[in-house]
């Protein structure tokens, strides 16, 4: 009588190729360099939402009287962090925009910690101001160097880069 399939031994080693092809699967993604590269691109895209937001306030005819800064997006807490109604880490009143709302919610960074966050500095006077954020990735690192901005460690968006050190 013939037996027909496969036998344990080939069994484990097909198993072990799969292992190890799925080993260097995962090591060729690289998925936390994705997740990094991710985040930094989310970084990009809302700093320039806030830009154009405070742009739009601006041209309504509106002003930074009263304000001070600069505002970090760690110092707001977790029930009000990103409304847009000047209750948030920005103290901006987004939602009386003639135009409407620019924002239905103020970003927060990413991993918003110590390190990675938002700041916002102002100048009343001037009407001016200047958004920062630090990438992690260190291929971002030329563009935070080259962004025109007085502080080569953190990468700056905003009518006047001199704001914020």
């Amino acid at each position: 009588m013939k037996k027909t399939g496969f036998s344990l031994t080939e069994l484990l080693i097909v198993v072990v190729i799969v292992i190890i092809l799925a080993i260097f699967v995962v090591l060729a993604i690289n998925p936390s360099k994705m997740m990094t590269k991710s985040r930094d691109a989310e970084r990009s895209k809302d700093l320039t939402a806030i830009a154009t937001a405070l742009d739009l306030y601006l041209a309504d005819n509106k002003d930074f009287k009263g304000l001070t800064g600069p505002y970090l997006s760690t110092s707001a807490g977790s029930n009000s962090a990103q409304k847009n109604d000047g209750t948030s880490w920005i103290p901006i009143k987004f939602n009386t925009i003639s135009s409407g709302t620019p924002l239905g919610t103020l970003p927060l960074d990413p991993l918003n910690n110590d390190t990675y966050h938002y700041t916002l500095g102002i100048d009343p006077v001037a009407k001016t101001y200047e958004i920062n954020c630090v990438f992690e990735l260190p291929d971002n690192v030329k563009k935070e160097s080259t962004d025109g901005g007085n502080n080569a460690n953190v990468y700056e968006v905003g009518t006047d880069l001199t704001i914020l050190p």
